[in-house]
């Protein structure tokens, strides 16, 4: 009987065995076909972006960005000119490098690392649009290359554009899916564009109270500075000191 026992019992976890073994060989397939299918992807998108590159405006980083929130362009040719627009204030253009984006554009007031945002924005939904081949992976690259950074995945992706839900639904749709796998949750606050100029003013205060995204000098989000970005209203005032409360600002 005991041989009996003993011998099921080493069928069952044989049958046991082979089907984690085959568990493990089918997820390592799967991965290897989607690794494959994210090469050739890769390798289609860097191809369209040659291409795109020939066709965006010779212009300003300013003015591409202009052109990019005119609403006025095709598909393609707003994410030739986002693209355009990247490659001015990123080194190599590459979204994972968005922390080294500073400054303000004159006379406007205009925050160059908001600016970089949407150009990361509005180039991958317009690729998205597009039915180009390599135009999906490349829409998919920019947006997975922007979550590299910790502060654009903080201030951009964790809490998002309203207009992000419906891409992260496309693109789940299409099976394109960032490499560890899914899109994370987001909060969604605002629309798009993320940029604008600076006018009025608004107490420190009530910047706080509000959940306003302080800038610096530079025009970065940071903890505290001399800007605050209110991204339900899509303004962005000056942060006035308590001695100045006795002037009435348009921001209040």
């Amino acid at each position: 009987m005991k041989r009996k026992i003993m011998g099921l019992a080493l069928l069952l976890l044989l049958a046991w065995n082979g089907g984690v073994f085959a568990n493990v060989q089918d997820r390592f397939d799967a991965l290897a076909e989607r690794y494959a299918l994210r090469e050739a992807g890769r390798i289609e998108g860097s191809e369209l972006q040659r291409e795109l590159a020939a066709e965006a405006d010779e212009a300003s980083p300013y003015a591409l960005w202009r052109s990019l929130v005119s609403g006025s362009l095709s598909p393609r040719k707003t994410a030739a000119n986002s693209l355009a627009l990247l490659n001015a204030l990123i080194k190599g253009g590459d979204p994972a490098r968005w922390d080294t984006v500073s400054g303000l554009f004159y006379p406007s007031l205009t925050p160059k690392p908001l600016v970089a945002a949407d150009a990361v924005f509005l180039g991958a939904f317009a690729l998205l649009a597009m039915n180009d081949r390599g135009a999906d992976a490349l829409a998919l690259q920019l947006m997975e290359r922007f979550g590299e950074s910790s502060m654009a995945k903080h201030y951009f992706l964790t809490t998002a554009p309203i207009e992000f839900e419906a891409f992260k639904k496309a693109m789940e749709e299409r099976k394109l899916f960032p490499v560890y796998g899914r899109w994370s949750d987001s909060v969604y606050i605002g629309h798009l564009p993320f940029a604008s100029s600076i006018g009025g003013s608004v107490s420190y205060g009530r910047a706080l109270s509000e959940d306003m995204v302080f800038l610096n000098n530079a025009g970065q989000p940071a903890s505290n500075g001399s800007y605050a970005w209110d991204r339900v209203r899509g303004r962005i005032y000056t942060v006035r000191s308590e001695r100045d409360r006795r002037i009435w600002y348009p921001g209040d």
